[in-house]
């Protein structure tokens, strides 16, 4: 029986290599902290050489890391919304989305994907819920985070 719930990976039963792990925490590099609120630069330049491995040009300055999807939408929502704002949100969706915006209006049920043989996106009930306060619109798989899409076309309009 697997337990496919455990979001801990120290509790999974993965081999770590201890030694290396260890060793890198002997690194004095590691006793100097500079706060960046992008995320470590290291770290940004380590993720603009992948995408350059795939030539995409994208500079480290332009990268923001965050601890999680969900603080990322939470920074994104108040970057883009002032109170009152909405950003719509489809339904069904990934399940942290409708509550990382804070002091955002949102309308969960707003943007409707209906399943047929792949997830759909009704446009028109997408049209109907913009308004003047809409500030984004979340575009998201339904089957977030799990990566599963077997069956899967393209959304369409």
């Amino acid at each position: 029986m697997l337990d496919l719930i455990v979001s801990n990976p120290t509790e999974c039963g993965f081999d770590y290599d201890s030694s290396a792990i260890l060793d890198a925490l002997s690194n004095s590099d590691a006793l100097c902290y500079e706060a960046n609120p992008r995320g470590l630069e290291s770290a940004r330049r380590a993720v603009a050489g992948y995408y350059a491995d795939y030539k995409v040009e994208v500079s480290a300055g332009d990268i923001f890391l965050t601890t999680s999807t969900s603080e990322a939408y939470s920074y994104v929502f108040r970057t883009l919304c002032d109170p009152g704002d909405q950003v719509l949100v489809p339904s069904p969706s990934y399940p942290p989305v409708r509550f990382s915006g804070g002091h955002t209006r949102r309308h969960p049920g707003a943007l409707s994907a209906a399943y047929d043989h792949g997830w759909q996106i009704d446009f028109h009930a997408l049209e109907r819920a913009i308004t003047p306060r809409t500030r984004g619109v979340i575009v998201v798989h339904p089957n977030n985070p799990t990566g599963h899409s077997q069956n899967m076309r393209k959304w369409q309009n």
